[in-house]
This record gives C-alpha cells, sequence and structure tokens, in this order.
C-alpha cells in the first residue's frame, strides 16, 4: 500500500520553489517556461486560423514572437521573486539581451518560412536561453 502524502506534498502544484516563490531548479524553470510558450503559441494559431477564416490576412501572417508573452510573465515573477538575490539587477537585462539576439539569430535561419514559424523559433530560442542564462547568472552571482 502507498503511503499517503503529506498535505504539502499534495498541495503543491507546478515547479518547486523556495520561500520567496523562485522556482529552484533549472529544469524546472525550463519546463514551466516551455508550458507557457506552448500555451501562446497554441492560443496564437488558434487567432491566426480565425483571422484567416474571417478573410483577414492569410494563414501564418501573424507574428510568433507573440509567444513570448505567458514566458516573459513567468519571468517578471522570477524577477521580482529574486528580490533578495545579490546580482539580479545585472543578470536580467544582460540574459534578455543575450536571449534576444540568440532568438534574432534564430529568426535569421528561419527566414524563409511565415512569420508565425519563424517568429515562433525565435520566441523558443529566446524563452530557453534567457531561462538558462537567468537560472545560472543567479546562482554565479550567489556565489561571487
Amino acid at each position: 500500500m502507498a503511503d499517503p502524502q503529506s498535505p504539502a506534498e499534495e498541495q503543491r502544484k507546478g515547479p518547486r520553489r523556495d520561500a520567496s516563490g523562485r522556482i529552484v531548479s533549472l529544469t524546472d524553470l525550463v519546463a514551466y517556461a516551455l508550458a507557457g510558450f506552448v500555451i501562446s503559441v497554441l492560443g496564437m494559431v488558434a487567432f491566426d486560423g480565425l483571422f484567416a477564416l474571417l478573410g483577414m490576412g492569410e494563414f501564418g501572417d501573424l507574428t510568433g514572437w507573440l509567444a513570448v508573452i505567458f514566458p516573459a510573465i513567468i519571468f517578471v515573477e522570477q524577477f521580482k521573486a529574486a528580490a533578495g538575490h545579490r546580482g539580479r539587477l545585472a543578470v536580467a537585462p544582460a540574459a534578455a539581451l543575450l536571449a534576444v539576439v540568440l532568438g534574432v539569430l534564430a529568426v535569421g535561419a528561419a527566414s524563409g518560412f511565415p512569420p508565425l514559424v519563424s517568429g515562433g523559433l525565435g520566441a523558443l530560442v529566446t524563452t530557453v536561453a534567457y531561462a538558462v542564462l537567468w537560472h545560472l547568472g543567479l546562482a554565479a552571482a550567489d556565489r561571487g
């Protein structure tokens, strides 16, 4: 027979967080951000399909960069939760700049595809890169 879970384990939904609310594991942060990315993409595809059905453009014309909306909300939440960590004011803009540059390079590599696809690829690269750079940068700043 399985051991009953403690109430704290039963109530925990989503990624593991520390006392301040910051996601503690890189894999949890990346997975949570990717889940937000997928939700954003599904919403964009639905809206773009609706617009195409209504004759307001062709399917794929919507920019895929909108897929960073939910991940950006997650990252703002992480920035707020890291208020007590040293270096967050330096790590956040540096990680954002490098992640966006990598995303733009990905868009350039996929320039032959519709904006929904190429921008979505850029948003995906930006999301993953920012999550990794933020988490590792914050860990390095805390050690230094």
